[in-house]
């Protein structure tokens, strides 16, 4: 026979808990936390970002390309993974595109996050990733001062370079009326560059 103890721990036990209100964390909360790892912040909840080795790939190589075209053009920069805080007045809001260019004239060096989106914002697809979400995104980046948007498709070999008021769809060379002379064939975006030794 249990004592009077027993019966009061065995009836507490089985009081259900109720879970601790949903915290909201700041940017800078959320990026101590982070210790590193490339995160978005929507409404103070952390949404981390896991690309594949496809989306790193074309990633790296599109950022070589455009690092290489800003050296000969110094009119703008090539960021990657760089923090966007679009909304300046709100401490749980933070954007992340996967390249950002940002033309000479919208810098905000005195900030260490820009309160505006990039110029052009470039997000690279992950594998299963949903287009209305991406185009979600894309409207929301130009609502913040976007002007490009390009979306490149790893798996399909394949961009969608959006503005405002367009949409058009790239098989071969990739270029952007925002950097005149820039062009790329995404067929060297989507695989790596093979040595002349690997060829042989």
């Amino acid at each position: 026979m249990a004592t009077v103890v027993e019966e009061y721990i065995t009836h507490e036990e089985k009081k259900p808990v109720a879970a601790p209100p949903p915290t909201k964390l700041t940017l800078e909360q959320a990026n101590k936390l982070a210790a590193g790892r490339p995160f978005e912040l929507i409404n103070g909840r952390m949404v981390f970002k896991m690309p594949d080795y496809e989306h790193s790939q074309s990633q790296g190589l599109l950022y070589a390309e455009l690092v290489s075209y800003f050296k000969a053009n110094p009119f703008g920069r090539v960021l990657p993974e760089l923090t966007h805080r679009m909304w300046p007045d709100s401490p749980y809001e933070g954007r992340v595109p996967d390249i950002s260019v940002i033309l000479n004239e919208n810098l905000e060096l005195e900030e260490r996050y820009p309160t505006r989106a990039p110029d052009i914002a470039i997000e690279i697809i992950s594998s299963g990733e949903a287009w209305t979400e991406l185009f979600q995104k894309a409207r929301l980046y130009f609502s913040k001062g976007s002007r490009e948007v390009w979306l490149i498709d790893p798996y399909e070999q394949s961009a969608t370079v959006l503005t405002p008021t367009s949409r058009r769809w790239v098989v071969d060379t990739l270029t952007s009326e925002l950097l005149p002379g820039f062009q790329v064939e995404l067929k060297n975006i989507f695989a790596w560059p093979v040595t002349s030794a690997e060829v042989k």
